[in-house]
């Protein structure tokens, strides 16, 4: 079947100048309502910046409700084929007070419990590879047309539709699109919701997070004692309820690590290896690939629409990335 995306290396200008629906922002969100209304035969246009997924293992928890809407996107198949963690391997947590290895875990209480509520199980893996097959799914869709490596920028609307204004993320051409409707999936600092005027209310807990991706074997051999967990709590009551997360990305070589970090702290001022280890509570070799801070906030959009203009995923609601909250209440957006 002939594909309709264009790359960050072809012109725009072969994208139509008009669509029944512009979606702004082709993650996991925007690509999910790319394809409810591409497979309804609604002539759509994705607009994403980035020409590839970015490699970042965050909103790795797909909840059952998210995979029956996999399944019915004709996608289920392909994202389990896209697990980077082995399928006769668990994706449960626990979690454990002081550290990882000390004496005192509680194991959460299995999926297997509401099963049967549900037509298909959940699945763990990157956003990343999940991005992947929405993306693959998408361009199988005839009356959907994505534009990688473009961003939207302006926005107007009367009482007919909606004008877009899209850029080159990395280059001077513009382009116009018209449509009758317009979706803002762009993230947290959505442009969308700020040109349709939609106001926003936010809460600050005031902390800043650290997110680290780094490999390491020998930590895989230090957590054989917990067979089939994927994933890691440590409460610690000095940080007085928040807490420090391991999550594995594969099995036995890359991991991801959230915690609270002092106000200030760079990737130079900070012991990020005794940091790990301390949660550990063992030693363990550490090959940092990513260093990240992000701060922990909630954020909601006073109202979902404003006229031909609607937000979705980030855009309407940001969350802190622990549970894969955020992609999962996104899809239900879509």
């Amino acid at each position: 079947m002939t594909s309709n995306n264009l790359n960050s290396g072809a012109s725009a200008k072969d994208a139509p100048a008009q669509a029944e629906v512009v979606i702004v922002g082709g993650g996991p969100v925007g690509m999910g309502l790319a394809i409810e209304l591409g497979q309804r035969g609604i002539r759509t246009v994705v607009v994403e910046r980035y020409p590839q997924p970015q490699p970042i293992p965050k909103g790795q928890n797909l909840t059952q409700r998210t995979m029956e809407h996999f399944h019915f996107w004709g996608a289920e198949k392909a994202l389990r084929a896209a697990r980077t963690i082995p399928r006769d391997y668990g994706i449960g947590g626990l979690t454990a007070h002081g550290s990882l290895l000390g004496p005192y875990t509680y194991d959460w209480l299995q999926r297997d419990l509401v099963k049967p509520y549900y037509h298909t199980a959940n699945e763990r893996l990157p956003q990343y590879a999940t991005e992947a097959v929405l993306r693959q799914r998408v361009a199988e869709l005839r009356s959907v047309t994505t534009i990688y490596g473009w961003d939207g920028l302006a926005l107007a609307q009367d009482d007919d539709g909606v004008t877009v204004t899209i850029g080159e993320r990395h280059g001077a051409e513009q382009r116009v699109i018209r449509a009758a409707y317009a979706v803002g999936s762009d993230g947290s600092r959505s442009v969308v919701r700020e040109q349709a005027g939609i106001t926003q209310t936010k809460t600050d807990h005031d902390r800043v997070m650290v997110l680290l991706v780094f490999k390491s074997h020998e930590l895989h051999r230090l957590l054989a004692r917990y067979p089939g967990k994927s994933y890691y709590n440590v409460l610690q009551p000095e940080l007085e309820g928040y807490w420090k997360f391991f999550g594995r990305v594969d099995l036995g070589t890359t991991w991801f690590f959230h915690a609270p970090v002092p106000p200030g702290t760079t990737r130079d001022n900070f012991d990020f290896r005794a940091y790990v280890q301390e949660a550990v509570g063992a030693p363990f070799d550490v090959e940092f690939e990513h260093i990240g801070f992000w701060d922990l906030r909630f954020m909601m959009a006073d109202r979902y629409r404003a006229g031909r203009v609607f937000v979705a995923g980030d855009a309407a609601h940001s969350h802190p990335p622990y549970g894969g909250y955020g992609v999962n209440s996104g899809l239900e957006d879509a």
